[in-house]
Formats: structure tokens, C-alpha cells, sequence
């Protein structure tokens, strides 16, 4: 009799050391996968949703540009943005917020010229944007704006201009004289449908409105582009005018403070800019409510 008792009682301890062992091993492998692969898998997640929204916002520039050139009145055309992740189901993880704005005014053109026999003249402009900006919990945050007609993509390392805008220039060596040809977009929003946050999809409505300012600059003396995004846009003007065999400090010099973009033209050249606003509007969600 003692001996039966005496194995029924090992058997029991065997038990319980073989159940806690277990969940030892349960615990230390979902610790692993919390510890090691979640913040892989959701920082790729995180990686490929922005690329998602790159396209997205390409898609978004090309149909702006479209209807900036085709100019037809009343006909507002959706392009979707996706804001945000979801978290991983069952495992600890986070959400990936975003927010997608119409932002009025945000950025100004400002350019001096001289008309024949008068004084210099400045005029300066201000631009309307759409950004989205990202609140990621693994991947590097990354902002996307559509600004005077170019998209730009910005990272806390710097800024990048990946869609062009209307910026053309044309230069004659032999006569010294150059023409630059700046067809702005400004946008503007429509009712109180300027923002959206969070993790889902909202549509973006944008529509040609009117072409506000179509004039001729001459002996243009500077072109000034206020921005958070000087950077882009000093790589792209720089690159636009050597291109057009325009060459640095002897008949241009740019000057970038960080938040503007300054292009002055030496004495040495003649340069007029023809010059355009065209004016888009804009707003956030489904239906188009003025």
C-alpha cells in the first residue's frame, strides 16, 4: 500500500514539472517572435505602405497635372490615400497613424523684375498644398506634399523632389538672354473638408477651377520660392538652369536658407518669366460640398 502512494505521488510531480516546462517553452518562443520578429515584420509592413502612398501621390499629381492642362471646369476626380496599418493580430504591436491636409497659403513665389525704363517690382503669391504626413511606430516617418505643381517626398535627412513642375528654360549664349517658363499650381480648399487622420482611406476630390495669373515678366532680377522643401526645389532649378547652358556666378547664383529658395540673375543676361497660377481646388472625403 505505501508503495502505490509513493509512485502516484512521483507521477503527479512529473506532471507538474513537464506542464511548467511547457509553458516555459510557449512563453520563451512568443517572447522570441514579440522580441525579434514582430518589429521586422511590422517595419516592413510600415516600408511598404509607404510605398503605397508614394504611388498613391503619383497618381494624385498625375490627374492635377491633367487637369491643370486640360483646363475642364466641374468635374471633381477622387484619388485615394491610405493613412495608417493596423496592428498584428494576437501579438503586441502598434498602429501606423497618418494625416492628409489641405493646407491653404503655405508657400509663396515671390519675383522682382524691372520693367524698361521704371522701377523694380515684386510680386509675391501664395500657394496652396496637400500633404500626408506619417506617424510610424517602426519605419522611418515620411512626408509627401504636392506643392506648385511638384511632389515632393521629405525625410528627417532632407527632402526630395520626385514629380517635376511646369519649370522650363530656354537660354540664347549669343544674345544673353534666357526665358523660364513657371506654370504654378495652387491649391485651394473647397468647404471645411480639409483634413483626415488615422488608418484608413479617404479619397482626396480635386478639380480645375481657373487660371488666376497669366503674365510676362521681363529683366526678371529674382525668383524666390518660400518652402520647407528648399532643398528640393534648389537641386531641381539648379540642375534646370545648367542644363539650359545657364552657368553659376556668372549669370546666376541660388541661395538657400533653409525655408527659401533664392534664384538671382547676374546683370550679365536678360531673363523674362513667363508666368502662371493655375488654380486647383480641392477637399478631403466622399461628395463634393462647397
Amino acid at each position: 500500500m505505501k508503495k502505490i502512494i509513493k509512485k502516484t505521488s512521483d507521477s503527479a510531480v512529473v506532471g507538474m514539472v513537464s506542464a511548467i516546462l511547457i509553458i516555459g517553452l510557449i512563453v520563451a518562443v512568443i517572447s522570441i517572435i514579440q522580441v525579434i520578429y514582430v518589429p521586422v515584420i511590422m517595419e516592413q509592413r510600415e516600408a511598404e505602405h509607404m510605398d503605397k502612398v508614394t504611388e498613391q501621390f503619383g497618381s494624385l499629381t498625375s490627374i492635377i497635372d491633367s487637369q491643370a492642362s486640360n483646363r475642364i471646369k466641374g468635374v471633381p476626380i477622387a484619388t485615394f490615400v491610405t493613412l495608417g496599418n493596423k496592428e498584428l493580430p494576437f501579438l503586441v504591436s502598434s498602429k501606423a497613424f497618418g494625416t492628409l491636409e489641405i493646407l491653404n497659403n503655405s508657400c509663396t513665389v515671390t519675383i522682382s523684375h524691372t520693367p524698361i525704363n521704371s522701377t523694380t517690382e515684386t510680386s509675391i503669391f501664395p500657394i496652396g498644398t496637400i500633404t500626408y504626413s506619417s506617424t510610424n511606430a517602426y519605419f522611418l516617418n515620411q512626408n509627401y506634399t504636392y506643392e506648385a505643381g511638384a511632389m515632393i517626398v521629405s525625410q528627417s535627412q532632407g527632402n526630395l523632389m520626385m514629380c517635376l513642375p511646369g519649370f522650363f528654360v530656354n537660354f540664347n549664349s549669343i544674345t544673353n538672354t534666357g526665358t523660364i517658363s513657371f506654370d504654378v499650381v495652387n491649391i485651394s480648399s473647397v468647404g471645411k473638408k480639409t483634413i483626415a487622420g488615422g488608418i484608413g482611406t479617404y479619397p482626396i476630390q480635386t478639380e480645375f477651377y481657373d487660371i488666376s495669373i497669366n503674365t510676362t515678366y521681363t529683366n526678371v532680377d529674382y525668383i524666390t520660392i518660400t518652402t520647407p522643401h528648399s532643398n528640393a526645389w534648389s537641386d531641381f532649378i539648379n540642375r534646370s538652369l545648367k542644363e539650359a547652358d545657364l552657368k553659376y556666378n556668372t549669370q546666376f547664383i541660388l541661395t538657400n536658407t533653409g525655408q527659401a529658395l533664392k534664384v538671382k540673375f547676374l546683370p550679365s543676361i536678360t531673363v523674362e518669366a513667363i508666368f502662371k497660377i493655375i488654380d486647383i481646388r480641392a477637399q478631403i472625403g466622399p461628395g463634393w460640398a462647397e
